[in-house]
């Protein structure tokens, strides 16, 4: 796959910003309750499972790509699948 060095910069940058957003995501992440764990933890993995699956694009490794999404599907799946289940359920009282 070719990618146009413009374009390699680009996807580069992206994945400094997903770092970044992994890396304050740590911090609530460590902190969380025990009712609020998944979804501060999944806010953490999302970032971070991304970045590999970026390096790999940008770098033109298929495969690489395919292995990181591998990782990457479950995280988001689980996400949709918790806000899913979150508004069918409603907001809860306070």
């Amino acid at each position: 796959m070719d990618i146009p060095s413009v374009g390699r910069w680009i996807i580069l940058a992206l994945a400094a910003v997903q770092l970044v957003q992994a890396v304050r995501a740590l911090r609530p992440a460590l902190r969380a309750r025990p009712g609020e764990r998944v979804d501060a933890w999944l806010a953490f993995a999302d970032p971070l499972a991304g970045v590999p699956v970026s390096l790999a694009l940008a770098a033109g490794e298929i495969g690489l790509v395919l292995y990181g999404l591998a990782v990457l599907g479950p995280i988001m799946a689980w996400q949709l699948a918790r806000s899913l289940l979150g508004r069918r359920r409603g907001p809860t009282p306070a």
